[in-house]
């Protein structure tokens, strides 16, 4: 059996830098959050927030389950 290292066991070896990632994606999260409700439903810049808010959630979402993973560990 073998005892080298996996490609999890990288990952989790720089879960300071994926915890850094995730802060900065629910910082992108809440400043969205902030730009949708201060403009005006039907705009372009709404469009923008919206879909700035849903990426933001796409990509926090497998950071989260990444650091979960690691912490169970």
């Amino acid at each position: 059996m073998s005892h080298s290292p996996t490609f999890f066991d990288y990952v989790c070896s720089n879960s300071d830098k994926f915890a850094m990632l995730f802060a900065f994606e629910c910082l992108a999260g809440v400043l969205s959050v902030v730009f949708v409700l201060g403009t005006e439903p039907g705009t372009a810049s709404h469009v923008v927030g919206i879909l700035n808010l849903v990426g933001a959630a796409v990509l926090a979402v497998p950071t989260a389950g990444v650091l979960l993973k690691c912490h169970r560990r």
